[in-house]
C-alpha cells in the first residue's frame, strides 16, 4: 500500500521531469509520450488482458537502457588550424587524405615543410617574429610591403 501511495505522490513530479541524469554521466531525455516508473529491477511487470476477458498475461519489463547520444566533442585542433599543421605527421601511414589536405592548407609556399613562412603575415614592425620571418623566408631582407 505504501508503494502505491508513494507512486501517486511522485506522479506529478515525474510528469514534469524531462531529463534523467545517471550516475555515470549519461543523460536520457523523456519524450512527451513516455512515462517514467521507478521500481526495483526485478519487480516491474506488465499486465495484459486479452479481448476474451478470461486470458491475462504478465510480462516482465526489462529496464530501459537507452541514453541520449552524447554531444559531439569539439576538436580543439581542427584540420587546417595552425596547431593541426604543426602536429600532423606527414606520410606517417603513406600518402593519405590528411596529407593531401596538409599540402593544400598548411604548406602555402610549397616548400614541403610547415614553418613561419606558411603562417606568419609580415607587418613591417620590429619584433623577433618579424626578424625570424625575414631570415627564414625573405633571405634576410626586410618586408617590402607586398605579399
Amino acid at each position: 500500500m505504501k508503494n502505491i501511495i508513494l507512486f501517486f505522490l511522485c506522479l506529478p513530479i515525474l510528469a514534469h521531469a524531462h531529463v534523467i541524469e545517471y550516475d555515470n554521466g549519461d543523460i536520457y531525455t523523456v519524450a512527451e509520450d513516455e512515462y517514467v516508473f521507478v521500481s526495483k529491477k526485478s519487480e516491474l511487470w506488465y499486465k495484459q488482458t486479452y479481448n476474451n476477458g478470461k486470458t491475462v498475461q504478465f510480462k516482465k519489463i526489462a529496464p530501459w537502457t537507452a541514453v541520449d547520444k552524447p554531444p559531439p566533442v569539439v576538436n580543439p585542433n581542427p584540420v587546417g588550424s595552425r596547431e593541426w599543421c604543426e602536429a600532423h605527421d606527414l606520410h606517417a601511414t603513406g600518402y593519405s587524405f590528411e596529407d593531401q589536405y596538409w599540402y593544400r592548407a598548411c604548406d602555402t609556399n610549397n616548400d614541403g615543410e610547415y614553418n613561419i613562412c606558411d603562417w606568419y603575415q609580415p607587418t613591417g614592425e620590429v619584433s623577433f617574429t618579424e626578424e625570424e620571418w625575414e631570415d627564414t623566408c625573405n633571405n634576410g631582407e626586410p618586408w617590402d610591403g607586398e605579399s
